[in-house]
């Protein structure tokens, strides 16, 4: 594998990683803000932002060469090739989808574990919470978060245990 084929691989990677962001992080905090705050420029705003992460997501789809070329990080190596053994191309797409769902899954493991702790102090404490806690619990966006995060921990756990089944649909749909 040529040093090229390795950043284009590391690229992509991180692009499917942005897209999984995108669907599962990045659209429902849009969704909670716009439930809550209802305006035209709420909407503008949110729409720019999802038209510049999508457009950045095809670009490192589609243009990983031209990154690495302006970025230049195939140069500075002793040699063309960077050798990993006899990896084959499921293979490193095994590692990529085992790192994208431990991302998943660690990212948003400490805002549910918190987003739990406070819904078990709200729901036994006799007082409720104290106002720097309530902040956090008392609006429905932090349960649309809660549950999202939930989601995202799933999904993440899903991709881990399954990622030769994945490894092998992303394959045979190239």
């Amino acid at each position: 594998m040529t040093k090229r084929d390795f950043f284009r691989i590391i690229i992509r990677s991180f692009a499917l990683y942005l897209l999984l962001l995108i669907l599962f992080n990045q659209l429902p905090t849009s969704i909670s803000y716009i439930g809550i705050d209802f305006s035209l420029i709420g909407i503008l705003y949110i729409s720019v932002g999802f038209i510049i992460l999508i457009l950045l997501f095809f670009a490192l789809m589609r243009k990983s060469d031209a990154i690495i070329d302006i970025l230049k990080i195939d140069r500075g190596f002793d040699d063309d090739h960077i050798d990993l053994g006899n990896l084959s191309q499921k293979q490193i797409l095994d590692f990529a989808l085992i790192l994208i769902g431990g991302f998943l899954f660690l990212d948003h493991l400490p805002e549910f574990f918190s987003f739990c702790y406070l819904g078990f102090k709200k729901l036994v404490s006799g007082n409720n919470l104290n106002p720097a806690e309530g902040y956090h619990l008392d609006q429905e966006s932090d349960y649309f978060r809660w549950v999202f995060s939930g989601i995202n921990i799933l999904l993440g756990y899903l991709i881990i245990t399954n990622y030769t089944k994945l490894s092998k649909f992303l394959l045979k749909n190239k």
